[in-house]
């Protein structure tokens, strides 16, 4: 239940950031897919092994308050589940403008010795996390 409350609460983050009257396109101006995937592997890292005030520190400062370590340890139970890490598979970019701010999203596939989860990971211009979705 913890999981699924987790996903749905950074659903709605990422609908409310990607979604409305913005444009999209690949990846806004100021942002590489170098970049994006390499901050994208670094997060991913951090969330797995430095614990929840490690990751929650990578949110922009107003998300913060609306992340829960309940939520947190939901992902390391699914991590848990996966059992040890493989490899990181292929990744996709998208990217956003909406009222003059820029977005950046990789969602990336990691593979795991139980199988694989698909993360969506999105970024301010200042590469600070405003999504962070595990399914």
């Amino acid at each position: 239940m913890k999981k699924v409350n987790f996903v749905i609460s950074m659903i709605a983050v990422f609908i409310l950031l990607f979604t409305g009257c913005g444009t999209s396109s690949k990846l806004p101006e100021g942002f590489t897919e170098e970049q994006v995937k390499e901050q994208t592997i670094q997060d991913i890292q951090l969330a797995s092994t430095e614990g929840y005030e490690a990751w929650k520190n990578r949110f922009q400062e107003e998300m913060q308050s609306g992340l829960t370590e309940a939520s947190f340890d939901s992902f390391l139970s699914l991590l848990e589940e996966k059992g040890e890490f493989k490899e990181y598979g292929k990744c996709a970019f998208v990217g956003q403008e909406q009222d003059g701010n820029k977005y950046a999203a990789c969602i990336m596939i990691v593979e795991y010795e139980n199988g694989s989860l698909q993360y969506t990971v999105g970024y301010d211009e200042d590469m600070n996390l405003v999504q962070f979705v595990v399914k």
